[in-house]
């Protein structure tokens, strides 16, 4: 990420800042993200977790682009079986692996820049496989490809928005649909979202005087795609923060004194969002 690297919170007083409230309420104050990761732990459908197995083979993700970009492995979701649907004369059952990752890299970033009291994650990034069985090219004539497609997209936008509720953040709103193509040359069907995360405020001390930082919402961007990839089904995607922070507060305990917190996390939404859509892109 080609982040600012200028220090997260300045002060201009008698004494660097201190945490006065719990670590909690700083975390929360910045972005509530953390919970977010569980956006990426969908497989596309619902279904009964279960063990990892041989024949649901993982979606190929860059893992070169993905180490040289700061992101971490997070986790592997398999549900085996996810769903059943009749697709022509044969009824399908369809089985899920999900990689999720993290940008570790913006959240040792926004650590440092925060003295220690924001942590989560802060990007997050996903890639799911569907696998049939039988699978999509045994399909006589290519029947139900569509509509396992949909359903698979459908229950997808689903468990997403769930799990940006679940995360904190709201409202969740759909606010685009559209296709963009992928490396191998598939289209994808691509779907956008918009919510916002509300965080309290928050205080630090400047010497023996606190000063408080007012709460807010910061805005959270999330995308979501699915496509046919020859036997199977991919859905990739993700979510990021889709403004920077910032906030500049002075307080005046005497006519002498003048005490300020400068606070700038120099997020950069339009180069994570260039980052995601490059990594779902690769997606195979």
């Amino acid at each position: 990420m080609d982040g600012d690297t200028k220090s997260g919170i300045e002060t201009n007083g008698s004494n660097g800042p201190n945490g006065r409230e719990g670590a909690t309420h700083r975390r929360r104050a910045f972005l509530g993200l953390a919970a977010a990761a569980g956006t990426a732990a969908l497989a596309g459908c619902s279904g009964a977790s279960g063990t990892v197995s041989a024949a649901r083979r993982p979606p190929v993700v860059p893992e070169q682009r993905l180490s040289e970009g700061g992101w971490e492995q997070a986790d592997d979701v398999t549900q085996d079986p996810a769903f059943e649907q009749d697709a022509g004369p044969v009824t399908v059952t369809a089985s899920t692996r999900t990689l999720l990752y993290e940008d570790a890299e913006l959240r040792t970033e926004i650590a440092e820049k925060t003295l220690g009291q924001a942590s989560g994650q802060f990007a997050t990034f996903f890639a799911s496989r569907v696998t049939f069985d039988p699978d999509l090219t045994s399909l006589p004539a290519g029947a139900g490809r569509k509509e396992l497609l949909g359903q698979v997209e459908s229950q997808s936008r689903a468990q997403f928005e769930a799990r940006l509720k679940e995360a904190g953040l709201g409202p969740v709103e759909q606010v685009d649909t559209g296709t963009f193509e992928v490396a191998s040359g598939a289209s994808a069907r691509l779907t956008e979202y918009e919510a916002a995360y509300a965080f309290e405020g928050f205080s630090v001390d400047v010497g023996a005087e606190p000063i408080t930082i007012e709460g807010g919402e910061i805005p959270v961007a999330g995308h979501l795609a699915a496509w046919i990839a020859s036997d199977s089904v991919l859905v990739a995607g993700g979510a990021y923060p889709a403004a920077n922070f910032a906030r500049e507060v002075t307080e005046s305990p005497s006519a002498a004194i003048d005490l300020s917190v400068d606070i700038d996390l120099g997020l950069t939404p339009d180069a994570y969002r260039e980052e995601l859509f490059g990594l779902m892109r690769r997606v195979e």
